[in-house]
């Protein structure tokens, strides 16, 4: 065969056409573009008028895909079917693979039912169709024919062509795969960022339920969907939100309640189900008559259901697994924004609470974070401080609130020792007990109480102690003395021997209490402190000496690691011998025997820290608060047998309180408690003014 142009004339090489196929057709990819190259470059390589290009599609039918040149007047939406028509020669030779030649319409009852149509509804006079063979599976043909009714092309060449042309379509075909699966993950990941984005940005769970349900219509080209909490524990569905249903939510409420069907199933598995046909499934409970296909899937939250996303739509076989792998990464999703809300809606109920409670309690309540900012100051303390009432103080700075005022020091103080602290204020004419403790995660928390009209009351009190106390001392004094010379006098025998004695320590008790009241008025009433420059080391092993018959009784060790060099403290030295003899004895006392007490002592930023530590039975929390109250004492079984007039830490605190120092302790039950006295010290030029005891 020689080409029609009369430029080229001279045989056709195979190799030369195949090239030259080749090179106009390999580079391109896109499946629309290649399908009029393809029939173009036939037509060119093969010469030939007419190039047609035929490919199967999902139903077995050859669909024309392109036709060769510029103007096509043949109809385009021929489709000739060949599922089960293995009895029609054409067909049967290009399932084979073999070229079918169709000759003359004259021929009409010697060639296939099909070549027919194809010849008659293209009006070919004649035509060549080569099978298009990939893996050995048939995919197209092309067929070639020559309008003017010239002889057909050579074989030879189309079937080299066809080769070619198979692997260019199904390469195309793969990148064309490759493109709508790409383009579908980014649509998809654009939609789940878009997603991610507006659940971000709400609290709200209705809000949370609505979206979700939206994009899962959305995305699965769905007619209705709801969403269903899940109670394990009770094994119960809840509706709380749906889309698309005509029936009142109140009625679905109450039938899915009833009977959670096909999504009961799904969050007691919890596996994603699809459901073709509902009216196969004897679970599915019908929401709406013109349901036809059912998809649930499983919202999860740390391993466990909590909630069952399901979408119904009016199609048979609507849904499929690319429909269930995005709703399963949209429960994803959901099930983070549905806690979220929860966890938020919590906070802010219980947040409620708190500011209700702080809102109407009379003591002062402020919270510091760490970073010295403010997390909570209450109404009491806006009114305490006159501060704005129209002010919102959060994430304020401390120093800039209350750094002109006497609690700010006590603050700074607390910060230093790094332990609770508790000091009394005065604030515009009114005094506060404020108790400063420090919390790990938190920062420090300040409670302020107003004890204005308790130190009203306790000067009277005092007063009227006095008055009694010196009235008591007059008949002890009687009753001991006529007691004494009872004993001398030999009168007694000894069972009255033995009762007048216990009358006489009855007789001591009474009056150490009395000296204890009279000491509490006094200094409660004010004292003045006979100020000297004090060698704490010589305080604290006076104290010692005093105590160890004591503690050598109870076979119990005291360790003082208190060196000679710590530098003099201002102070009473009989008042700081009364602190610590005081605070050393309890420790010995409710120290059970073989136990230990270590007193220790360094220098914290220009002050004296003392600690009293011991092995003994500790403080409960809840008695650590009154601990340093007059009168308290703690009333456990440990304690019952140990004497005390519950005065002596109150003494204590007062007298620290006059020393410009502090008083702290940390205590845990069954392990001991320790005691911290912080006093100022005497800097080195002015201890040398003073006389150092």
């Amino acid at each position: 065969m020689r080409l029609a142009s009369a430029d080229q004339d001279r045989p056709i090489n195979p190799f030369e056409a195949a090239q030259r196929f080749t090179m106009l057709t390999g580079s391109i990819l896109e499946l629309s573009r290649l399908k009029p190259a393809l029939v173009n470059a036939v037509a060119s390589a093969a010469g030939c008028e007419t190039v047609i290009l035929l490919l199967l599609d999902d139903n077995a039918a050859l669909r024309i895909e392109a036709i060769s040149g510029e103007v096509v007047l043949q109809p385009r939406d021929l489709a000739l079917p060949t599922f089960n028509r293995d009895d029609d020669p054409m067909v049967l030779a290009w399932k084979s693979g073999r070229e079918y030649k169709y000759i003359s319409s004259a021929e009409l009852l010697e060639n296939s039912s099909l070549a027919n149509d194809l010849a008659l509804t293209l009006e070919l006079p004649a035509f060549l169709g080569i099978p298009l063979m990939h893996n050995n599976q048939w995919i197209g043909v092309l067929v070639v024919s020559n309008q003017n009714g010239t002889a057909l092309p050579d074989g030879e060449v189309l079937r080299m062509i066809a080769v070619n042309t198979a692997i260019a379509i199904h390469n195309a075909l793969i990148y064309s795969d490759m493109m709508k699966e790409l383009q579908a993950k980014n649509d998809e990941l654009r939609i789940l960022n878009q997603i991610d984005r507006e659940l971000s940005e709400t609290i709200s769970i209705n809000h949370i339920f609505d979206m979700t349900l939206d994009w899962a219509i959305r995305s699965t080209r769905a007619q209705a969907a709801a969403l269903m909490l899940y109670d394990e524990a009770k094994d119960e569905m809840k509706l709380s939100y749906e889309i698309g249903y005509a029936m009142p939510m109140e009625q679905l409420a109450d039938i899915i309640e009833n009977d959670g069907g096909i999504a009961q199933r799904v969050a007691r598995s919890g596996f994603a189900e699809i459901i073709p046909d509902v009216s196969a499934d004897h679970d599915y409970v019908m929401l709406s008559s013109e349901i036809r296909s059912h998809m649930s899937v499983p919202v999860r939250r740390e391993e466990k259901v909590i909630a069952v996303i399901a979408v119904e739509s009016r199609r048979l076989n609507n849904f499929t697994d690319q429909h269930q792998q995005f709703v399963e990464k949209l429960a994803v999703r959901a099930g983070v924004a549905i806690d979220n809300a929860r966890l938020f809606a919590e906070a802010v109920r219980e947040r409620e609470k708190l500011s209700y409670i702080l809102s109407n309690i009379a003591d002062v309540v402020i919270v510091v974070g760490h970073d010295d900012r403010l997390i909570l100051v209450n109404q009491s303390a806006v009114s305490a401080f006159k501060l704005y009432t129209n002010r919102n103080y959060i994430d304020e700075s401390f120093v800039r609130v209350f750094g002109d005022t006497s609690l700010n020091d006590v603050y700074q103080q607390a910060k230093r020792l790094g332990y609770t602290l508790s000091r009394e204020i005065e604030l515009y004419g009114r005094i506060y007990y404020s108790s400063l403790s420090q919390l790990e995660n938190i920062g420090w928390i300040i409670v302020m109480h107003d004890i204005m009209p308790l130190r009203e009351t306790e000067q009277l009190k005092s007063e009227l102690l006095q008055t009694i106390s010196h009235d008591l001392k007059q008949p002890l004094s009687i009753m001991n003395g006529y007691i004494e010379l009872m004993q001398i006098q030999n009168r007694l025998d000894e069972t009255g021997i033995r009762y007048s004695n216990a009358v006489l320590r009855s007789i001591e008790n009474m009056r150490r209490l009395i000296d204890d009241l009279l000491d509490f008025a006094k200094i409660e009433t004010g004292i003045q402190l006979k100020l000297r420059a004090v060698s704490m080391f010589q305080i604290i092993n006076d104290c010692v000496q005093l105590i160890m018959p004591i503690a050598d009784a109870k076979a119990m060790i005291v360790e003082v690691e208190v060196p000679p060099s710590m530098p003099p403290v201002q102070g009473d030295p009989d008042r700081l011998h009364q602190i610590f003899s005081n605070l050393i004895g309890n420790a010995v006392k409710y120290t059970p025997p073989e136990g230990r007490v270590r007193i220790r002592a360094e220098v914290r930023e220009g002050r004296l820290v003392v600690a009293i530590e011991d092995t003994g039975i500790g403080i409960a929390p809840e008695d650590q608060a009154k601990i340093f109250n007059r009168f308290y004492r703690v009333r456990r079984v440990e304690t019952e047998t140990i004497e005390g007039t519950g005065l002596g830490l109150a003494i204590v605190k007062k007298l620290v309180d006059l020393h410009q120092g502090s008083i702290g302790l940390e205590s845990r039950l069954g392990e001991g408690t320790t005691f911290y006295v912080t006093l100022p010290v005497i800097q080195a030029e002015d201890s040398e003014l003073m006389s150092v005891v």
